[in-house]
């Protein structure tokens, strides 16, 4: 393969490679690094501290001095990483953007083959399937998607897109976990950003109204990106269900106004699997009351359930506190 060289002064770079960084002072030099490393060399790397108390900005000034190919900017407070993702693209001047979580790793050849193969297919969103790690320990975990689940003929229609980011679904490769890159200027003709007020379920929202816009979602079974698993991140926390409901309700909004009433009905079906773990969340917090904004009453069977675990989360709380010798306590609504 020929390499291309890196972008000169005033020269459009074939990627923007975009990383939002939040207390990330131990890694992500890692991430800049494995940007900067890409056999393509005519990219950018467009590092946002999103408002870090640690030593996160000095380790991104340290790489932008080495490389004048990475463009540091800064957050002077926490906005949260759609924030930051989205002041990256504003500045970012590549054709394609490819996000990189700071915690996370490209391979070498990742932007190469994937220009290539976008530009090929004439694609608006090129995904690749990711490689697991274990953070701490580096040990290679397998792939997140199967060989099977990677391999489509043709762009994703928008329906599949969305069955196969159900919950509870048997496949650990939910759609949302991918990590595309995409064409910025389809994102910029069709005025699409990051949710800023998301801290989880942004990603799969983004893709959803790409596709929505009549967007060429690809996908490719090759692997070049590493997906460190790090006890703690946002994809991992329970309480970001609350975040997937928000997102789900926007999707039902656009679903409604495109008049697809079989998207329309799995959407909903989607939003009550959502709105359970979200009821079973904040019961479980003794948020009885905010519970009840997710509360969704199909029938006997349903209301049966919710309360079953109502009364469980009620049960759990009086038997913590009496374990402790807490007096006794109303479960009484609090949200």
């Amino acid at each position: 393969m020929t390499h291309a060289a890196a972008p000169g002064r005033g020269q459009a770079p074939a990627a923007s490679v975009v990383i939002a960084a939040h207390e990330a002072a131990a890694f992500v030099q890692d991430a800049i690094r494995s940007a900067l490393g890409q056999t393509r060399r005519d990219i950018e790397v467009v590092a946002v501290d999103d408002g870090s108390t640690d030593g996160t900005w000095g380790a991104i000034l340290d790489c932008a001095r080495g490389d004048a190919r990475v463009l540091p900017l800064r957050q002077p407070r926490r906005a949260g990483p759609s924030a930051a993702r989205n002041l990256a693209i504003r500045h970012a001047r590549g054709r394609w953007l490819a996000v990189l979580d700071a915690d996370d790793l490209f391979l070498p050849e990742r932007l190469e083959r994937m220009i290539a193969e976008a530009e090929a297919r004439g694609a608006d969103l090129l995904a690749d399937n990711l490689l697991e790690t274990d953070f701490v320990t580096g040990k290679p975990l397998g792939r997140r998607f199967t060989d099977a689940e990677m391999r489509h003929d043709g762009p994703v229609p928008l329906i599949e897109a969305v069955r196969r980011d159900m919950p509870g679904t048997a496949c650990r490769g939910r759609f949302g976990f991918l990590q595309p890159i995409i064409r910025r200027d389809f994102l910029r003709r069709h005025g699409l950003r990051y949710a800023e007020d998301l801290q989880a379920g942004e990603d799969f929202l983004l893709y959803f109204e790409c596709l929505a816009h009549g967007g060429r979602f690809h996908l490719t079974p090759e692997a070049h990106y590493v997906y460190r698993l790090r006890a703690g991140s946002v994809s991992t926390r329970r309480s970001a269900t609350l975040c997937l409901s928000a997102a789900n309700r926007r999707m039902l909004r656009i679903a409604a106004a495109l008049g697809d009433g079989e998207l329309l009905a799995l959407l909903r079906r989607r939003q009550r699997l959502i709105d359970f773990d979200s009821f079973a969340l904040l019961a479980e917090r003794g948020y009885f009351g905010a519970a009840l904004r997710y509360l969704h009453c199909t029938g006997p069977a349903s209301l049966l359930r919710h309360a079953r675990v109502a009364l469980g989360a009620a049960r759990r709380r009086l038997g913590a506190r009496a374990s402790r010798g807490a007096p006794g306590v109303s479960t009484a609504a609090r949200g």
